[in-house]
Order: structure tokens, then sequence, then C-alpha cells
């Protein structure tokens, strides 16, 4: 009963319009955000600021470090719904914007001082739809965890796929689908993504 309250008490505050121009309630709500969460267990520094309409599935051990930020409407589901628990880390400094979805079917970590550009999708799930005799609504789920490592750039409408490991300093240019691991200071667009420079 307790969780549930706590739980409804979160997802009213999160909703709440943020209202950046009234400073004084923005710091409070900030600060109301962060307390929520905590006491349904997550791992957020003070320090972090929770926009609205955030949405992290009550199964996920959260954590957010300190100088993170989420932006509006940014959602962090358990999208396979026969899994009873996974995470998702957000290191320090590092920025999620606006209408991303992180499946978090399979952990998710994302380093420090790294940028998720606007409507991302990360995916952690997949239908193993190989074998032709099995119908692809009943193909077997295979997951697999997503990491993003410090300084990365991800563009806006970036899709990474489950298995994914993005390097330190990596840049995933605009709308590119990542399919497989990217090398360090590496800069890859297009669909599939392709090594198209480095930072040098």
């Amino acid at each position: 009963m307790q969780d549930d309250l706590a739980l409804a008490v979160s997802r009213l505050l999160l909703a709440l319009p943020d209202l950046h121009h009234l400073r004084p309630w923005w710091r409070a709500l900030r600060s109301w955000r962060v307390r929520s969460l905590r006491a349904l267990g997550a791992d957020v520094a003070a320090a972090a600021t929770i926009h609205q309409d955030f949405f992290a599935d009550r199964r996920l051990r959260l954590t957010i470090a300190a100088e993170a930020e989420i932006r509006d409407r940014v959602r962090l589901g358990i999208d396979e719904a026969g899994l009873r628990s996974s995470a998702f880390s957000l290191g320090a400094g590092s920025l999620v914007l606006s209408d991303t979805h992180i499946d978090c079917s399979a952990a998710v970590t994302i380093g420090r001082r790294s940028h998720v550009g606007r409507r991302n999708q990360i995916f952690t799930h997949s239908h193993d739809v190989q074998r032709r005799e099995v119908p692809v609504l009943d193909a077997p789920i295979i997951t697999a965890p997503v990491t993003i490592g410090d300084d990365v750039m991800l563009y806006n409408d970036v899709v990474v796929l489950p298995g994914v490991t993005i390097g330190d300093g990596a840049v995933i240019a605009v709308r590119a689908v990542v399919t497989s691991d990217v090398s360090p200071y590496t800069i890859v667009a297009g669909v599939p993504a392709r090594p198209i420079g480095a930072r040098t």
C-alpha cells in the first residue's frame, strides 16, 4: 500500500508542468521529483534534473548521476512483458532529450557527459524470426544490453539495436540505425550505420 502511494505521488509530480520561468516553483519541483524517485528505490543524485512526463517502469533499477538531465516525455520501459527487472544508468553530466524511448528489457548504460538526441529509440530486445516454421507472433524474444560510452553524441532520430556498444567519443549522425558496435571516436551515419570519419 505504501509503495502504491509513493508511486502515485511520483507519477503526479512527474506530470506537473515545469514552468521554468517561475524559478521557485521549478527549483522545488526538481527537488520533489528526485525525492519521489528515491522513495521508490531509485539512485538519483540530488543534482540530477528530471523534466515533466518522464516515465520509468517501476521494475527498473534506476541510477541517475549528478548533473545528468532527462527532458520531457522520455520513457524508460521494460518492453518485454515476461521480464521481472532490468537496469538503466545515466552517467554524470549526460543529457537525454525529449520524446526518447529506451527499451530496458536488458540493461542500458550511458556514460558520462554523453548526449542522446530527440526522438531516439534504444532497443534491447528483438524477436528471433529466422525460422520459417515459427509464426512471427510466436517468435522467441532475444535480449541483449546496450552500452553507450562517455562523451558520445547521438543526434536526433537515432535507432540503436540490441547488443550494441558505442565507444567513448563516438558520434552518431541524424537518423542513423546502429546495428553493430561503434569504435571509440568514430563518426557513423546511414542505415545501417557505417563509419564516415573520426574525431581526431
